[in-house]
């Protein structure tokens, strides 16, 4: 472990606020009316958007008043390349007072970019964390982005970084920064219901890992003392966050192999949408890691 010399003794932490259970996605024309918004632009990518529950959503949005469009072009594994097309169009057809992100990981780390380049000046490259891009900071507030997860598993709507590949150097990356993070993370079991197995399995290891990373990240108080400017989202291990990943592992146990297994079973379908949530606001703080496996010496190794 390592001991540095003046260790931090001050962690953070920060979450969206969460609207959770069945039929949520049903109100959230009433919550974007909160904020005051007029004009709002739902992103997805073309598969949710072939369930029909984007469309629906932006419909409901439209009864309290208030102006939705639907853009459907989010690629699966956000890309550079996608990126720039999704904020071009937000900048041609805005301007917008409120973002709706309906899908996995994908849209709502799309919608995040979108966000921030639609507030801020600026270019894609130079939000992007260095050394890659400038990772420049944020210079104006964003708009309210409301998070939808229609999968369970990335933790997108609890985080505050947005994953992409820059193709023309063939590595992934990111940008961060905590104003990306939802003001508000809708969470429906209902939306998962349609699932197949294998992408129900996968999002379970989503969690799994997620939760494990977490909660053996390295401590905070391992690391040197930050000024304030100096704090980043991603503190490391914490009390605060160790308590959501213990709670993800325990509901991820009990639902898994049902939901897996069944599909249609609405109480494993919102074990699994809780614990990617409870999984989500503990990485979403303490970070991750490349986990290494140890190993298994026989008595006489």
């Amino acid at each position: 472990m390592i001991v540095p010399s003046n260790p931090e003794s001050v962690f953070t932490y920060g979450a969206p606020a969460l609207k959770f259970g069945s039929g949520a996605s049903a109100e959230i024309g009433f919550d974007l009316g909160q904020y005051g918004v007029r004009r709002v632009l739902v992103l997805t990518d073309a598969g949710v958007a072939a369930t029909g529950a984007p469309a629906r959503i932006a419909e409901q949005i439209a009864g309290f008043g208030m102006h939705a469009e639907v853009y459907d072009g989010v690629h699966v594994e956000p890309t550079d390349e996608s990126l720039l097309a999704a904020i071009g169009h937000a900048r041609a057809s805005g301007p917008w007072d409120a973002f709706v992100a309906v899908g996995g990981g994908s849209s709502i780390d799309t919608a995040k970019a979108v966000n921030l380049l639609s507030t801020n000046p600026g270019e894609l490259m130079d939000y992007i964390n260095a050394p890659i891009g400038a990772g420049r900071a944020p210079s104006h507030p964003l708009k309210p982005l409301v998070a939808v997860p229609t999968t369970t598993g990335t933790g997108s709507e609890s985080t505050t970084i947005c994953v992409l590949d820059v193709l023309g150097l063939k590595v992934k990356t990111g940008i961060s920064h905590a104003r990306l993070r939802p003001v508000l993370a809708v969470v429906d079991p209902d939306l998962t219901m349609t699932q197949p197995p294998e992408v129900t399995a996968a999002a379970g290891m989503d969690i799994l890992c997620h939760a494990l990373e977490s909660y053996t990240a390295r401590p905070y108080t391992s690391y040197e003392r930050r000024r304030p400017e100096e704090r980043v989202p991603y503190c490391g291990s914490n009390p605060v966050a160790d308590m959501w990943s213990e709670q993800a592992i325990r509901l991820l146990a009990g639902s898994f192999r049902t939901a897996v297994r069944r599909g249609d079973d609405a109480e494993a379908r919102g074990a699994m949408a809780l614990a990617a949530t409870f999984a989500g606001l503990g990485f979403g703080n303490a970070g991750v890691h490349i986990p290494q496996p140890t190993p298994i010496r026989s008595r006489g190794g």
